[in-house]
């Protein structure tokens, strides 16, 4: 009882909404291997649609199975998972690549300032929000639809030091530049219907977040492996960044970037790791997630890289690797 009602104060402490009544049940089911079949927990319980809408830019899908509520983009006819969120328990990750981002605390553990590209659901966010209450965080997310979502659905809110711009990130980027502002930490997490826009993807951006870098900064990016798109960026960062740590290796590799002339080893990332999960306490094992880190070359480095003129990343995520 008391675990529950734990969990409970949790979910009002981090502004989760309440439930909402299920408009009906999902009118078209997953083929068997899409995207979000394969993401769906299997509890026996029918999927309700809580809401699901045209925007701009993307068909949003919002559903409730079991206490997971997810974010949904569709394109070319399959469902792609774009956040989750346990309402029972916000800090139970239902991602899995959720948890390898916090390895970037590993990296930087006393962030002041944060940076996300991509706003989803605001899951992470706001969990991180819950482990560092001083850090500044923002969020560029392009379209107003997906804000809207987060805020109704997800518990997202905004307030002096969690703030929304409603923008394309490139653009919102050139603006933070020219404003002079700086992030500890940025995290590229941008997605529309499975690949990541092209834009994001250059050289040319990459340098942009250089500017917006102090000198321990770091840049964090969601990738998906086992396609050829996934070697294009690692490439691409690599011309940029000199430094690269990963952590996974299946459906999501997060790549840890930094320009440092003296970038830290593994065994400095683990101790740091330990001490934040003594510290934090963390829902996840961070010092494990370290622990399987890797500063090898996990991607082709011999090819192209992504330019402003070269980025054919939307071709190149349907083309499975050998």
């Amino acid at each position: 009882m008391k675990r529950v009602a734990a969990a409970v104060a949790l979910s009002l402490a981090l502004g989760l909404p309440a439930a909402r009544p299920v408009r009906g049940q999902d009118p078209t089911a997953h083929p068997p291997g899409s995207p979000a079949a394969a993401a769906q927990p299997d509890t026996g319980a029918a999927t309700g649609v809580l809401f699901e809408q045209e925007s701009l830019y993307h068909y949003l899908r919002v559903t409730e199975h079991g206490s997971v509520r997810r974010l949904q983009f569709r394109r070319s006819g399959d469902e792609f998972e774009e956040s989750a969120i346990n309402v029972a328990n916000p800090l139970q990750f239902e991602m899995s690549y959720y948890p390898l981002m916090l390895a970037a605390f590993a990296h930087q553990p006393a962030p002041r300032s944060i940076l996300f590209i991509g706003l989803g659901g605001g899951t992470l966010p706001r969990a991180i929000r819950h482990y560092f209450p001083q850090a500044q965080i923002d969020t560029v997310e392009l379209d107003p639809a997906v804000a809207a979502v987060a805020k109704d659905y997800f518990g997202f809110q905004e307030d002096p030091r969690m703030k929304v711009y409603i923008r394309d990130g490139r653009v919102q980027v050139r603006r933070f530049v020219r404003a002079q502002k700086r992030y500890d930490i940025i995290f590229l997490d941008a997605f529309r219907g499975g690949y990541i826009p092209y834009h994001l993807t250059t050289k040319e951006f990459a340098e942009s977040l250089v500017e917006l870098l102090p000198p321990n900064g770091i840049v964090v990016n969601n990738l998906r492996p086992g396609f050829e798109s996934y070697h294009y960026p690692r490439r691409t960062l690599a011309a940029v960044f000199p430094n690269q740590w990963s952590y996974g290796s299946v459906g999501n590799v997060i790549v840890v970037s930094d320009r440092q002339a003296k970038p830290p080893d593994q065994a400095t990332l683990l101790a740091t790791a330990r001490q934040l999960q003594q510290e934090k306490r963390f829902t996840v094992d961070l010092p494990a997630i370290v622990a399987n880190g890797s500063m090898q070359n996990d991607y082709q480095r011999a090819g192209p890289i992504l330019t402003d003129d070269y980025a054919p990343t939307d071709v190149l995520r349907d083309i499975p690797r050998d």
